[in-house]
């Protein structure tokens, strides 16, 4: 993450247009928990935003501690962490090998680069420890393609999807928050590459979304042990 959060001043308009991600029996949240399974046990949302995905944790059985860049957001996310702190998920103001899971969610497409952010990650989080990521799929969603929710029979693919990196506009993109801040594409090999150079071994993979091709792309890693 960036020291100027790009979703500062979006709290509210985050929060009405994403409740949906607080429910843990659908969409990203249940893919989270199918993953991560139920608690009790403590939980590092790592991007934690205005705390969505922590209620939809909480509700599972989880304590969670979240950690983000944006004061906006964090003053929403206060009420719904047992805690909350503003940092960069760069430089995560935690000892090593402090916390025994985190999530990262939603987050690899608002940062510059999110190799160094998991190396973080998987410094902070136990040996053996999990690690739980879920954000768009990177062969399905972007400025590369027609959104996943535009037809059930075919979407049209135009170039771009092999080149890395931030798209701030594109007619793709459609009015919703993409709209407002952009994003940053991160090819597929690249996205697999940022676990293993943090010594993160994957586990698990899941493939979800309701239409003609998966919107979501989820994985489970562990720590080296």
């Amino acid at each position: 993450m960036r020291s100027t959060a790009r979703y500062e001043g979006l709290a509210s308009w985050y929060d009405e247009n994403f409740a949906w991600y607080a429910d843990p029996s659908e969409g990203p949240a249940a893919e989270v928990l199918a993953l991560l399974g139920r608690g009790p046990g403590f939980v590092l949302d790592v991007g934690c935003g205005t705390g969505l995905f922590a209620l939809a944790l909480r509700e599972a059985g989880w304590t969670v501690g979240g950690i983000d860049v944006s004061t906006d957001q964090l003053s929403l996310a206060a009420g719904r962490c047992a805690w909350s702190v503003r940092g960069d998920a760069t430089r995560l103001p935690f000892a090593d090998h402090s916390v025994p899971r985190a999530v990262v969610l939603l987050v690899h497409t608002d940062v510059d680069h999110y190799a160094p952010l998991l190396r973080e990650v998987a410094r902070v989080v136990a040996p053996g420890g999990e690690v739980v990521h879920l954000g768009v799929h990177p062969c399905f969603v972007g400025h590369h393609i027609e959104a996943p929710d535009r037809s059930e029979e075919r979407l049209a693919v135009v170039s771009g999807y092999r080149d890395g990196g931030w798209v701030l506009e594109h007619e793709n993109f459609g009015p919703g928050v993409r709209a407002r801040i952009g994003a940053r594409h991160v090819p597929l090999a690249e996205l697999l590459n940022a676990f293993a150079a943090a010594g993160l071994h994957i586990r698990e993979v899941r493939e979800a979304g309701p239409h003609l091709v998966p919107w979501m792309l989820s994985l489970r890693a562990t720590t080296a042990v």
